[in-house]
């Protein structure tokens, strides 16, 4: 009794585990929270009017394939028939009504039914292929588009630290003017290169609105919808250690992964296996095909009008016929020719297909080395404008240097920082861009 109770309260225990776990999966995501990458993804998987459509087809591709199962079945139809003319008259009179159930099912078709059947089915796979290259590249653009995001926010944040620094340095010229150390000039020289730090923040924040509007539009919202976006730790983790993660694999082994998992492939061999069947066909068109027929009749006029015995008002017949094709014009050899050319185009598409699979990786390849290699120099051009940026502005306190070198190295340091917040998420897109070439995002 024991033993049956601990089992009944474990059962309810799991039970209750998956409910929970089913109604978290199920939880809608909330737009006024900041919003994970993940979540943008699983948005814009759910939104999309690309994603629709390519569910859509696929769906309609199952139909296709039911249909071409449904060939394997007879048949089954009732017929009636009513007659009037000026020769008869209305009512209930004699020859004017008929009812009867007919079937027609094929005996024999050399396999066209299979083939049918296996056309459909490998253009469903061609779908569901194509489907998932429209899935890598939607999680390709949201990936991007949520990383243009960060980098806009990671810009303005260091436009507006640049910018105070450079009203502190304005401030700082007009104290030295008072006292007589600096002259008007050098305040007029500050204000301009306040003036253009302030740009760079107005020209940074409306990138930043603009990709505020271009995310939510790929993940199929309105471009108005107000998002946010989660904090990025990987770039507090990058300003904290100063390095990233570098690709380990090497192109020629880029481009053979590329070769298995790049949805084309899949779908280009559904497409020629699909395009194959379509050559059977043709040639079995060319072959008899056996049908079996049945006819069950019944004679209502009579035995509405008799209301004798009902077996006497019916009839049933069954009969087989050979359809054996002999001249058509033509039409069946030009048929199979078609099928044959438009095989052979397929097939060099597929040649094309690997030439362009393996230029699109060897490009994702050289951009992300590209981006790794500018990281590393980015990070260096920061240590060295800070260090400068100090040395200089502290020769500049004491007299030592002129109001032109400390803008100069202000501005250097400025475009470093900007040049780095551009390297790391140019890095990360390249990292996501060499993942799509291959395959695997």
């Amino acid at each position: 009794m024991i033993r049956w109770r601990m089992r009944s309260v474990l059962t309810c225990a799991l039970i209750l585990v998956a409910l929970t776990a089913i109604a978290q999966e199920e939880q809608e995501i909330d737009l006024a929270q900041p919003l994970t990458l993940e979540q943008c993804i699983q948005l814009a998987v759910e939104n999309s009017t690309d994603m629709r459509n390519a569910r859509i087809n696929l769906a309609i591709d199952g139909l296709r394939v039911k249909d071409a199962r449904a060939r394997y079945y007879p048949d089954i139809f009732v017929n009636g028939r009513y007659d009037f003319s000026d020769a008869v008259d209305f009512g209930f009179e004699r020859e004017n009504y008929d009812l009867g159930m007919g079937g027609q099912y094929t005996l024999w078709d050399n396999g066209q039914r299979e083939a049918n059947f296996s056309q459909a089915k490998d253009r469903r796979d061609a779908t569901l292929n194509r489907n998932e290259q429209t899935k890598q590249n939607l999680i390709f653009q949201v990936t991007q588009a949520y990383y243009n995001v960060l980098k806009a926010q990671e810009l303005v944040k260091v436009d507006l630290e640049i910018l105070e620094r450079s009203r502190e340095n304005t401030n700082r010229v007009r104290a030295f003017v008072e006292a007589g150390i600096q002259i008007e000039a050098d305040v007029a020289t500050a204000q301009v290169t306040e003036a253009n730090d302030e740009l760079s923040l107005l020209n940074d924040q409306n990138a930043l609105e603009i990709a505020m509007a271009t995310l939510p539009r790929i993940m199929g919202l309105d471009p108005a919808t107000l998002i946010t976006v989660a904090e990025d730790t990987d770039y507090a983790l990058y300003r904290d250690k100063g390095q990233i993660e570098a690709v380990v694999l090497s192109i020629e082994e880029a481009i053979q992964r590329a070769f298995e998992t790049r949805p084309e492939f899949k779908e280009l061999q559904s497409t020629i296996n699909r395009l194959e069947w379509d050559l059977t066909l043709a040639r079995l068109s060319r072959w008899p095909q056996l049908n079996a027929e049945y006819n069950y009749n019944v004679n209502l006029d009579d035995y509405l009008h008799e209301r004798e015995n009902f077996t006497d008002f019916r009839s049933w017949e069954v009969r087989t016929t050979l359809n054996f094709p002999i001249f058509d014009g033509g039409f069946r050899t030009r048929r199979i020719q078609e099928a044959e050319l438009s095989l052979e185009q397929v097939r060099e598409d597929a040649s094309d297909l690997e030439r362009s699979v393996a230029l699109d990786v060897r490009q994702a390849y050289l951009n992300l080395r590209r981006a790794e290699r500018a990281v590393d120099i980015s990070n260096t051009q920061v240590r060295n404008a800070e260090l400068s940026l100090q040395v200089i502005r502290g020769r500049f306190e004491q007299e030592l240097s002129i109001l032109l070198e400390l803008l100069n190295a202000q501005t250097k340091f400025a475009r470093a920082l900007t040049n780095q917040v551009r390297a790391f998420y140019d890095y990360k897109i390249a990292q996501v861009a060499l993942q799509r070439a291959m395959g695997v995002i």
